[in-house]
């Protein structure tokens, strides 16, 4: 498949602003009215340590942040050192010199421009302004719109004052200065401006954020945990303009005693977290389950066990997910595939908690969290909103009552006659705590008879291909993206190969995925887990026997990754 787009990776030390060079591109991108899908990726320490961003930028839509980079952007040796091997005949690269830390051996074939960021920067009085004089040479070398650049730039800096913004301008001129008394002998650009859709630039945690306010959300709690944090920040900045409340909990395990309280109260509530946190809210995700209790959790996974790689990408909760808790614990779980899934999907959620009175789960994960992608900008009006069933006022008020659907009508405190008891022990209709063995079969029934329409209900799991398939590719979460790629770019080399991307990850589509299994005479499931965590339940829940693809390093799939396993398993 010809390669329609263009991957510029920026290395550097944590304070050299990497990541804000890295941000100024893909927002400029996105106002040239482009497609953007960025990934990142530093260290977990305060300060310091090495820092990567990557952009991929194209004039037609992009499903991941690509294979590696075209373009590679080197502040210093140790990003050089860490990235060399991904130079190849036809790349490019960019780096500080003379007069930055090192100086490159160019393998053959490379492109090498050598740019004087750090000597520029100490000329202009400001190392900081290394990013500035970087961006200019990159805008210069790669046709990136110096227009929106700086129109970017402005917003971000005049704030600060007129002399800061002239500064960064100035030092932004003198990068493209020095790029165009180079000789370009690359053929590499980002493609022409266009119009504008109407569209946003946003990371996966600002849309987790956006989504739940959509959805009506009106109460957050929240324990400050990476990858998740942004998410209660974006709603810290939003909620109160809807007179809504978020909370900073004092841990993990009060964050979702405030949630439950609040939807007990009757407000639509939500909570964020990563693997740690979900591991510590596991009982009273019980609470929940046992007193119907409507409550949406996104959990951003990261690296684990423990503290693992807390800014590191995986996609390993899928057990604790489904799984997590004492007893028999059922819940809804949801997976999202990229940043305009985080709107949807948040939104989604609340309204499936409202309607089923259960936890639900939305998995994210660390490489989507930071991502950001151009989405198109969402509008309330396309939203259906859901809220609880509420008791009609009339007759004896049963909180547990046993109805048709299993589902039944809530009532907030202190409405008249609706007094019931609120607990987490076994309880009959009216929330007595109750140990008749007829009452628990009838309750747990109950549990779990009313997710039986969740599938039937929540259409979102797709099917890549039509007819039959040598080989048919399962993944989830984030990987989708990858997938997709992978699937294309096969195809195009003539190989029979199809996709099927679940979201609803539990209650698991058992006939949805035994259909597309029988339609490809080989499974393969890629996820980024050390166990294979979807193949275990496929196995578990289906007569499919998948060919478990896990990696754990820490990094998201590549498409390349995936086509050479295709082509090793056919």
């Amino acid at each position: 498949m010809a390669k329609k787009d263009l991957v510029i990776r920026i290395g550097g030390e944590g304070g050299e602003g990497v990541v804000s060079a890295g941000d100024f591109i893909a927002a400029a991108c996105a106002r040239a009215g482009l497609e953007v899908y960025t990934f990142k990726t530093f260290p977990a320490e305060v300060k310091g340590g090495y820092c990567m961003y990557q952009v991929r930028t194209s004039s037609e839509r992009v499903y991941n942040q690509g294979d590696t980079y075209d373009v590679f952007c080197a502040f210093n040796g140790e990003a050089y050192e860490l990235n060399k091997h991904l130079l190849v005949p036809g790349s490019v690269m960019v780096y500080d010199g003379p007069g930055g830390d090192f100086e490159p051996e160019i393998p053959e074939g490379v492109i090498a421009y050598p740019i004087p960021m750090t000597k520029t920067a100490l000329a202009l009085k400001s190392k900081r302004s290394k990013n500035m004089v970087a961006l200019g040479a990159l805008s210069a070398l790669f046709n990136i719109s110096e227009a929106t650049l700086k129109e970017v730039l402005t917003l971000k800096f005049k704030k600060k004052g007129e002399d800061i913004l002239n500064f960064n301008l100035g030092a932004f001129d003198e990068g493209k200065k020095l790029a165009q008394a180079l000789e370009k002998v690359d053929e590499f650009r980002v493609a022409d401006a266009r119009t504008p859709d109407d569209v946003i630039i946003i990371s996966g945690n600002d849309a987790c954020g956006m989504g739940a306010i959509l959805g009506g959300l009106e109460f957050f709690s929240a324990y400050p945990i990476t990858p998740a944090t942004e998410i209660a920040k974006f709603v810290a900045t939003h909620i109160p303009k809807k007179a809504g409340t978020l909370l900073q909990a004092e841990d993990e395990i009060a964050s979702i005693a405030q949630l439950l309280g609040a939807s007990y109260a009757g407000k639509k509530s939500m909570t964020a977290t990563s693997g740690p946190g979900l591991a510590l809210m596991s009982e009273m995700l019980g609470m929940a389950t046992m007193s119907e209790t409507p409550c949406m959790l996104v959990d951003v996974q990261r690296g684990g066990p423990s503290t693992g790689m807390p800014t590191k990408h995986e996609q390993s909760d899928l057990f604790i997910a489904i799984h997590g808790g004492h007893g028999d614990s059922p819940r809804i779980v949801l997976s999202v595939e990229d940043v305009n899934d985080c709107v949807n999907m948040s939104v989604d959620a609340l309204n499936l908690a409202e309607q089923y009175q259960c936890p639900v789960i939305l998995l994210s994960d660390g490489s989507l969290a930071f991502s950001t992608q151009t989405i198109p900008a969402p509008k309330k009006e396309n939203f259906k909103i859901v809220n609880r069933r509420k008791w009609d006022c009339k007759g004896e008020y049963k909180r547990y009552e046993l109805t048709g659907d299993n589902i039944s009508p809530m009532a907030d405190p202190g409405t008249p006659g609706a007094q019931h008891i609120a607990t987490g022990l076994e309880h009959n209709e009216k929330g007595s705590p109750s140990w008749d063995i007829h009452n628990r079969d009838l309750q747990m029934d109950k549990r779990y008879n009313k997710l039986s329409t969740v599938i039937e209900n929540y259409h979102d799991t797709e099917i890549d291909g039509e007819g039959e398939a040598d080989l048919g590719i399962i993944t989830w979460g984030s990987t989708i993206g990858v997938a997709r790629e992978a699937v294309e770019r096969m195809r195009a080399e003539g190989m029979k190969v199809k996709g099927f991307y679940p979201k609803l990850m539990w209650p698991m589509p058992v006939e949805q995925y035994e259909a597309f299994a029988k339609t490809c005479k080989k499974i393969l499931v890629p996820e980024v887990n050390y166990l294979g965590q979807l193949s275990h339940f496929i196995r578990a829940e289906t007569s499919i026997d998948p060919i478990s693809y896990p990696i754990c390093q820490g990094l998201p799939f590549t498409p390349s990754q995936i086509i050479a396993k295709s082509k090793e398993v056919l």
